[in-house]
């Protein structure tokens, strides 16, 4: 009997871990993209009813007689507006998507905190839990004792450590949604994607060009705008994504952290040994442990000054804790 429950409790178990290692769907995402397409294409057509002189829409709404005062066009409601629908209605779904905690987004967030803590430990040549306290560390402590270290840039250091203390907050429910997005965006998304967003707008630029020319040429109707409408959408949403990605950039080039993590793969030590070690699912700091690893750099800080045969500073440490007994 005991040998029964043994075997089902082996079988039950990969279970839950597959459970916790399954990556949260994408579907609520389109699902938000599309409603809000569709409410942004209604509220465009409504707007060009409301700006033109004369409308006549014609069954099913695709396309549109206009009538701007003595000018004529026949409007193709679905060509024209559907880069716009697309864009509005994904960067409206990611709002509300973040705002809501939707799974997939949190998600996003959670691979982002993750990446900058290894990363922390790759710059620093620090274990998990030496990174955990340094999170859990006063921010002044902090910049006390990075200033000090000539091999890391302390306002890279800043910046990561900030933004992961954002994005745990938005984790646990206690921070706001924007502080999620800036998390993502700064630490993922620009860093992976930049390039990428960078060369769709030159080709969005492209293509607008192209069309532009083609009914400069004559082959597209004065009097039937959509292609016109359908390119300047294409590279408006192109831009848009582009100036994004601009804001969320950091002041400094990612060319000082490639450096240093080329820097730390060549030197080695404990860095990237606790980088392959951490799991992705590391559980914070006990007060005891955080206690402990807080008196363990202290011995240091006192083994430093002893080395240094600082005599002042020694007689200083010596009353200070005779002060304290």
């Amino acid at each position: 009997m005991a040998d029964a429950v043994v075997n089902r409790s082996a079988r039950v178990a990969p279970k839950s871990g597959a459970k916790r290692g399954a990556k949260a769907s994408g579907m609520p995402v389109v699902l938000l993209t599309g409603v809000f397409a569709l409410v942004t294409h209604v509220l465009l057509c409504m707007a060009v009813g409301g700006a033109a002189d004369k409308v006549e829409w014609h069954p099913w709404g695709v396309e549109a007689n206009i009538t701007f005062g003595e000018a004529q066009f026949i409007l193709n409601g679905i060509v024209s507006f559907i880069p716009f629908d697309i864009f509005f209605g994904f960067c409206f779904a990611v709002l509300a998507g973040f705002a809501l905690r939707v799974p997939f987004f949190r998600d996003r967030v959670y691979h982002t905190v993750i990446s900058l803590k290894k990363r922390l430990m790759v710059q620093l040549s620090a274990s998990g839990e030496e990174v955990e306290s340094i999170l859990r560390n006063d921010p002044e402590n902090n910049q006390r004792l990075l200033a000090r270290r000539e091999d890391v840039n302390l306002e890279s250091v800043e910046s990561e450590i900030q933004y992961i203390n954002i994005g745990q907050r938005y984790l646990e429910g206690k921070g706001g949604f924007m502080g999620g997005i800036a998390t993502y965006m700064k630490f993922h998304f620009v860093e992976h994607y930049s390039n990428v967003v960078q060369g769709l707008a030159y080709a969005g630029a492209a293509f607008l060009i192209i069309v532009v020319g083609i009914r400069g040429l004559k082959f597209i109707p004065a009097v039937k705008p959509s292609p016109i409408l359908f390119a300047l959408g294409i590279e408006f949403s192109m831009l848009c994504l582009l100036a994004l990605a601009l804001l969320y950039t950091e002041e400094e080039e990612r060319t000082d952290r490639i450096l240093k993590q080329m820097v730390d793969a060549v030197k080695g030590g404990k860095g990237r040994q606790a980088v392959a070690a951490m799991e992705e699912e590391a559980s914070m700091l006990s007060r005891s442990d955080y206690e402990k690893i807080i008196r363990d750099q202290m011995d240091q800080k006192i083994v430093s000054i002893l080395q240094e045969k600082d005599q002042d500073a020694v007689r200083r440490l010596a009353l200070d804790l005779v002060a304290k007994k």
